[in-house]
């Protein structure tokens, strides 16, 4: 490990007043500026590491800034497995911007978004997949979520990857035999082992493949979007779901005019629910854009709620609305059961994909049911049993994507006895994209787009 050449520092707790702030510093200046800042009030003069000291943070010309604890985590033992420096402070927002003045006037800069997380990195601390589960542990907003992540962050996917990758090294010494001593004569005749362990490893990339959609909700959270004529009830079941007055309910149609979002919890996973202006034809331009709203919005649900009303007949916006939830992964609510009934489902069964619900918004009838059926739909609950981090990047999925095309042709390749130069580059590159998953060969493009959506000081 090599120091990096230059020294970083950052607040490492969210900015604004609180009782304790954290400042963070990394690199070879840090014990400098430690000692030129810190000033203990034992009399000890060694530095031990990861020991706590209280003192005194006090500028070269005297001043005072503020009193506090200091570690010093020497390197390698550290996050970023170089010279580590923390102050922790008082949180106040002025006093944490004369310590980090300071800092930055005795040498160091301030660091950019993720960049302690990416010296980590660099410096072998974490794969790239255990860099990735930090920023999602600290986004995580559901209990799905943040298991999803922890179990990463522990290498429960970068495991089974490292392993896959080796098991296809291993199995090029006997391509590379024959190809490095043809006069050796060997069977050219496919070795059924090879040929199990290449298709065992499709195998694997398919498995992951098919959870990726699975991972990515939980991580990112399922898009619901409620849609439906005016005045059809959309508002009543979004304050039901939510539990509270988030959309104005009123008899006359149109109220809503443009989507509101809330997100909630469902079955462990967040949910972020949107409840969209009525779909109809508007003549006023503002009711106009707020329809249009509606339509992107379908683009990027998850799922759609399309919501009928029993109450009154069924009327031309109705089944354009059933045609273009059918379009979609969409769940039809009948709503206002607690009204007389105007028609039955039968006459909208030619668009459903599945049974349709029937509830009251107003009186709350059957709306815990909903809230139990959609994490089904997804089938969330089966993550609870599953032994190993779903993929959820989409990067995680383009690599397997080509690693699996690359395995392909090679297995094919192996089976028609093309030459093993052939198979064993195959074998090669696939082993290089399950690499790529754990960072060993990264652009470095891909790792700034990876470390810019962490937060400043991680």
């Amino acid at each position: 490990m090599e120091d990096s050449p230059e020294t970083i520092v950052a607040l490492a707790t969210p900015p604004g007043e609180g009782g304790v702030a954290m400042i963070r510093m990394s690199g070879p200046l840090s014990p400098q500026i430690l000692k030129q800042l810190f000033q203990r009030k034992s009399s000890l003069k060694n530095w031990d590491s990861h020991r706590l000291y209280y003192g005194s943070l006090v500028e070269g010309n005297g001043v005072l800034l503020d009193e506090g604890l200091a570690v010093w985590m020497k390197a390698p033992h550290s996050f970023t497995g170089e010279e580590v420096v923390e102050f922790h402070i008082h949180g106040g927002p002025l006093i944490a911007r004369k310590i980090l003045k300071a800092i930055c006037n005795l040498g160091a800069r301030s660091a950019q978004a993720g960049e302690f997380s990416q010296r980590a990195f660099l410096n072998g601390k974490m794969d790239l997949t255990q860099a990735e589960a930090i920023a999602d542990m600290i986004a995580a907003h559901s209990e799905q979520a943040l298991k999803l992540a922890q179990a990463q962050w522990q290498g429960e996917l970068s495991k089974p990857v490292l392993k896959l990758k080796n098991d296809l090294l291993e199995a090029l010494v006997h391509l590379e035999a024959a190809i490095d001593f043809p006069e050796e004569e060997i069977d050219p005749e496919p070795p059924p082992a090879l040929v199990q362990l290449m298709e065992s490893s499709i195998g694997q990339i398919n498995q992951w493949l098919s959870d990726y959609e699975m991972g990515r909700m939980i991580r990112e959270g399922l898009v619901v979007v409620l849609i439906g004529k005016p005045n059809v009830g959309k508002s009543s079941l979004l304050n039901q779901l939510v539990k509270e007055d988030a959309a104005i309910v009123h008899e006359q149609p149109g109220t809503t005019r443009d989507a509101i979002e809330k997100n909630i919890q469902l079955g462990g996973v967040s949910v972020r629910l949107v409840d969209t202006a009525g779909i109809r034809e508007a003549k006023e331009t503002i009711e106009q854009e707020g329809i249009a709203r509606s339509h992107r919005w379908l683009d990027r649900a998850d799922l759609v709620l399309a919501l009928f009303d029993l109450s009154t007949p069924l009327q031309k916006e109705d089944y354009e609305i059933a045609s273009l939830a059918s379009k979609k992964n969409s769940l039809f609510i009948l709503n206002k059961t607690d009204l007389s009934p105007q028609w039955r489902e039968e006459a909208l069964v030619s668009y459903c994909s599945r049974p349709p619900l029937r509830i009251s918004s107003k009186t709350g009838h059957c709306v815990g049911d909903l809230e139990k059926y959609i994490p089904q739909l997804f089938g969330i609950k089966s993550w609870e049993n599953t032994q190993y981090a779903w993929i959820n990047q989409l990067r995680h999925k383009e690599a397997l994507e080509s690693g699996r095309a690359s395995l392909t042709a090679s297995l094919n390749g192996l089976l028609q006895k093309h030459s093993p130069e052939f198979v064993a580059a195959g074998i090669l590159a696939a082993a290089h994209y399950l690499g790529e998953i754990m960072g060993e060969m990264t652009h470095e493009n891909i790792l700034e787009n990876i470390f810019g959506r962490f937060c400043i000081g991680k």
